[in-house]
Order: structure tokens, then C-alpha cells, then sequence
């Protein structure tokens, strides 16, 4: 059967925002440049930070301001922006970080791939330039090597990068199975959609880390965290490689 193309999706941009209330105004200013609604998620901020993602959701249009009242982490403010985005009559979510570190051009090029192939998961491949820490870097090559091994696939060129289209019908299922709340959050979900059959495409986006920008990723505890998430992750791949392998055999 001939996949469909060129559907007519209805997509809006989610946005966590935790401490980069100020650079998110150019992010969302951006994203409405190009005609998405946008889900800004103001994701346990300070009074402060919370009446600029009030002023910013005033200031431009089809901007929805979800707030949670405490820190739940990126995965917690991705979660709360794909159940506000399916409340709202959305179909699909284009996942951007705050910090604007994406290239927004990019953005034209990967709705079209959603709207090209609705029912996949599509990806950002990242094109770092000098300004990516090397620590990052390394960190990003140990993940991908150990969702290649969850997956037993080589599908997920790259598990980490923030920015890529969910489609929601199967994404927000996948979302609430489970409570990786922080940094394994966008390497989980991949995983588990890769294990529900969900299809990956992946196309690359410039990515430049701002020189004074705020970094929320805590070195020693993320890294933990997600030395533990690939371990759970090690553990239910076990579990569901007779049927990864028979999917993988009978593939069409």
C-alpha cells in the first residue's frame, strides 16, 4: 500500500522553557514568523521568568502558556505541552529548544517531511559547529551506541538532539508509560516508539551552542540519571527482543 503524502496535518511547535524565558522570545517569535501555533511551557520558573512567558504569550499570536507550578524537567514540560497540544486539536509537535540553538530555517523542510509522512517520527541529525562542548559530543556517541544495542537497529542515528516532529497519536501513549521527567526523556521515547514499530526519519539541523547561554544539563547527576535509563532501557529490550527481531525479520 502506496504511503500517503502531503497530508493535511495539524501541527503546533511545543517549547519547554526552564531558565531561558529571555531567549525564548526570539525562538517563539520565529516559530510564529512561519505560521505555527506554539505551546510555550513555562516549566517551574521563578515569578520573574514567569511574567516574561506571560508577556510573550500576549505579545504574539496563537501562543497557549502552560505552566507548571514546580520543575518537572524537560521530559515533565514536553509531556504537559503534548497533552495541551491534543486538547487543542493537534495532530503533530515540532519539539524546540529554548535556548535557540536550532537553526529555525530548518523549519519549512521538516514540516513538510510530517506533512510527507504523517505517521513517522521525524528527526533532527545535528550539524554542531565549533561552539559544541566536547564533553556533550563525547556523552551523545556513548547514547547513540546504546540505543543502537536497545533498538538492535541502527535507526537512530542520534537520540539526544532537540528538535523533531511527534506525531502525537503515538508519541503522548509513549510519553505517559513512563516518568523519565529530565535529561533521558528525548533518548526514552525514541526508544520506545522504535519498540512500538514507530518509523524514524532523520534529517540534519545546524546546531550552535549560545556563548553565554544557560546550560541545565547537571553534568554528574544527568549523566547518572542517564546511565540509569539506558540500563531500564538494556533491561526491556531483553525483555521484547523476540518480538524486535521478528519485526526486524519480517520488515517489509
Amino acid at each position: 500500500m502506496a504511503r500517503a503524502e502531503n497530508v493535511n496535518i495539524n501541527l503546533c511547535a511545543i517549547v519547554p522553557v526552564y531558565r531561558h524565558e529571555s531567549a525564548s522570545r526570539a525562538v517563539v517569535e520565529k516559530l510564529v514568523s512561519y505560521g505555527l501555533s506554539v505551546v510555550l511551557v513555562d516549566d517551574g520558573n521563578t515569578l520573574e521568568g514567569h511574567e516574561i512567558l506571560e508577556q510573550i504569550a500576549n505579545e504574539f499570536p496563537n501562543v497557549l502558556l502552560v505552566t507548571n507550578k514546580v520543575n518537572l524537567g524537560k521530559g515533565g514540560a514536553v509531556r504537559s505541552g503534548m497533552i495541551a497540544a491534543v486538547d487543542a486539536g493537534f495532530t503533530h509537535a515540532l519539539q524546540v529548544d529554548a535556548d535557540g540553538q536550532h537553526d529555525m530555517g530548518a523549519i519549512p523542510f521538516f514540516v513538510k517531511a510530517a506533512k510527507k509522512h504523517p505517521n513517522d517520527m521525524i528527526g533532527g541529525f545535528p550539524q554542531y559547529d565549533d561552539s559544541v562542548p566536547k564533553s556533550r559530543e563525547s556523552g551523545r556517541k556513548i547514547t547513540n551506541f546504546w540505543v543502537a544495542i536497545e533498538t538492535l537497529s541502527r535507526e537512530i542515528p542520534d537520540a539526544m538532539c532537540g528538535f523533531r516532529v511527534y506525531p502525537l497519536a503515538t508519541s503522548l501513549p509513549a510519553a505517559k508509560k513512563f516518568r523519565n521527567d529530565r535529561m533521558g526523556f528525548d533518548i526514552e521515547i525514541l526508544v520506545r516508539l522504535s519498540w512500538a514499530g514507530v518509523k524514524f526519519r532523520f534529517y540534519p539541523i545546524k546546531v550552535s551552542y549560545p556563548k553565554d547561554g544557560v546550560s541545565n544539563f547537571r553534568l554528574f547527576h544527568d549523566n547518572v540519571a542517564i546511565s540509569l535509563t539506558h540500563t531500564k532501557l538494556c533491561l526491556g529490550m531483553l525483555l521484547r527482543s523476540p518480538l524486535i527481531l521478528a519485526r526486524r525479520i519480517f520488515k517489509k
